[in-house]
């Protein structure tokens, strides 16, 4: 891929690697996301006496349409036009040819609860369409997310820890800071982390370059993951009170942090304040939030499990976390930025676009984000969500960084990721390589820490909201979800990886290519090597990764007359400057590692961390 005289950048290294991955077939390429009313081209290679139609579905209709093509001037060349539906939807289309012959997308699986890699599989191709006069608060392209499990974080006072309470049978477990979590888990092992503790490291956070923090549940619960409410207006007490939170908002916010909270909004704690009313009576107004099988001792729980019990879907339930006076708007009212929205594929979309519209229309800029692990392109099509904890993104990059997709694999998920997005979403989306419901990215590669700053770097470098795991970036290891909730090893930190972490956050901050730029890709070697141009303005960042376990050179034409420097600098400080030679870059990595090229216009500043 190379520049042109105008300085913009071309698709044809990304198409042919995608061709090649498909055995030199790639007979469609589905548009990218698209505005409502608007009209997109369909092109397809088919052989001339093929005839072909698309077949069209909106999953909001009854019945499908086809649309016959046109023959182009070229040979073995069709194509079309066809008009966008006026609301958000996920067109399906595929193509039916004279003699039968159904043409679909062949896309790599990229798994759900797990990864997969080297599967694929045959289905329609799609096209988002969305609602362009309802993007993502402007706010939140360029954070830096850190995400607290609070019980594990920093506790202020290890001697006044709360000890109150039971989870379910099980009495508490009060365990030393760096101990092991309790295996096999129940739920009941605290360490006290709080609120407070939170505050007390507001400073590390600040130096490590956070932007945001999104807790995990921090509501009144049994357990000490607190995806089982007890009352939703109530902070636990293990971690603090409402007025605790107050000032930690205040506190933080005087640094430029924001937070996000958790809102799990599917199901409760069975020992709710709203069970216990609904088992007590059936004329409780709670009664009706449930789906009681045998009033009152069984009910429908979360994916069987009775100690969570579902809500049901009735306005009751909707005006207690949307409403004016509800969950969701009453902790907004404190000054949090937004809410990440647990089991989200559990609940109907009805559901989710009511509570955009409730909860928008009172806090505009309340930044909401899915827990999706699938394909959730219908979840950002401006009438529900702004991201999703971006797992697709994760499974691809660890992937990658633990040398089980090729860099042309790799390149083909994300421009398909790319694709499916709308651009506004595309730059909000909560890119993680990890997450309190995963096992550790550093144990997932192999205890290898070049692997994990490789995975990190490509995460930090990558257009989105980068999402941390509280101590990934100091070694945290843990080989399941449970086991990866270790406490934060305040004094035994890796100081190497957090220095890593530190220089990368804070140069990706300073960066205006890094933290808002255009991705182009530019490199792409079949031995372990990737690259990708981050653009914006006059900034330009080459950011080149080597998987592999030799060392890799890369070569990067830029035509004479492209508005580049000669000198480039990596950002993040592992390899000497290099220059650009009769219009070509180049520059040589060593086996697992990456670097971060800058080169801005002539005279224009440049951009290092202080």
């Amino acid at each position: 891929m190379e520049t042109t005289a105008e300085g913009n950048l071309t698709d044809d290294l990304s198409l042919a690697a995608a061709r090649a991955l498909r055995g030199g077939l790639l007979p469609h390429v589905p548009p990218a996301a698209s505005p409502l009313s608007t009209r997109v081209r369909l092109d397809l290679e088919a052989e001339d006496d093929s005839y072909p139609e698309a077949v069209v579905t909106d999953p909001r209709r009854e019945h499908g349409w086809r649309v016959a093509l046109i023959r182009s001037k070229e040979m073995g060349h069709w194509y079309t036009e066809i008009l966008l539906p006026q609301e958000p939807t996920l067109l399906h289309y595929h193509f039916v040819l004279h003699d039968g012959t159904i043409v679909q997308e062949r896309r790599q699986q990229e798994g759900v609860e797990q990864p997969l890699f080297g599967v694929w599989q045959e289905r329609d191709y799609q096209i988002a369409v969305y609602d362009p006069h309802s993007p993502p608060p402007a706010w939140v392209h360029g954070q830096v997310v850190y995400q607290i499990f609070p019980d594990r974080f920093a506790r202020s006072d290890a001697g006044n820890v709360y000890k109150g309470g039971n989870t379910y049978q099980h009495p508490p477990l009060y365990l030393d800071w760096d101990a092991a979590p309790e295996h096999p888990p129940q739920g009941r092992d605290f360490y006290g982390g709080d609120l407070q503790g939170v505050m007390d490291k507001l400073d590390y956070l600040k130096k490590l370059g956070v932007t945001c923090i999104y807790f995990t549940p921090i509501f009144a619960s049994p357990t000490n993951h607190r995806y089982d409410t007890l009352d939703y207006m109530k902070i636990d007490p293990r971690l603090g009170t409402s007025n605790d939170l107050s000032e930690l908002i205040a506190r933080a916010g005087e640094l430029g942090i924001r937070i996000i909270l958790d809102g799990v909004f599917n199901h409760c704690s069975k020992d709710s304040i709203y069970l216990q009313a609904a088992r007590t009576d059936r004329l409780s107004p709670c009664y009706r939030w449930f789906n009681f099988t045998n009033w009152p001792d069984e009910w429908v729980g979360w994916v069987g499990v009775k100690t969570m019990p579902e809500f049901v879907e009735c306005p009751e339930v909707e005006e207690f976390f949307m409403g004016k006076d509800g969950v969701a708007q009453h902790w907004l009212s404190y000054g949090t930025a937004g809410w990440r929205t647990d089991v989200t594929p559990w609940m109907t979309d009805e559901f989710w676009q009511r509570f955009r519209r409730a909860v928008r229309g009172a806090y505009p800029d309340a930044y909401l984000v899915a827990e999706d692990w699938g394909d959730a392109t219908h979840r950002l099509l401006g009438n529900s969500f702004d991201a999703t904890m971006n797992y697709r993104f994760g499974y691809s990059v660890v992937g990658f960084a633990g040398g089980r997709l090729s860099a042309a694999e790799l390149d083909d998920r994300l421009e398909t990721l790319r694709r499916d997005t709308p651009t506004a979403s595309f730059h909000a989306q909560m890119n993680l390589i990890g997450s309190h419901d995963t096992a550790r990215a550093l144990t997932t590669l192999e205890g290898s820490r070049e692997r994990l700053m490789l995975a990190a770097a490509f995460q930090l470098a990558y257009p989105g909201v980068p999402m941390i795991y509280s101590g990934d970036e100091v070694g945290v290891e843990g080989s399941y979800a449970e086991n990866s909730r270790r406490a934060y090893p305040w004094g035994r930190e890796d100081a190497g990886l957090l220095d890593f972490y530190k220089r990368a956050i804070n140069v990706r901050r300073q960066s205006k290519a890094l933290s808002y730029g255009e991705v182009y890709t530019v490199w792409l070697d079949e031995r372990g090597g990737y690259g990708f141009i981050r653009k914006a303005d006059d900034e330009i960042v080459v950011a080149l990764f080597n998987n592999s376990d030799k060392e890799l050179s890369a070569t990067i034409a830029f035509p004479d007359d492209a508005q580049v420097a000669d000198e480039w600098t990596d950002l993040l400080g592992n390899l000497p400057s290099t220059y650009r030679t009769d219009g070509v870059f180049s520059a040589t990595l060593p086996s697992l590692s990456a670097a971060w090229f800058r080169s801005p216009l002539p005279g224009s500043p440049a951009c290092l961390p202080s």
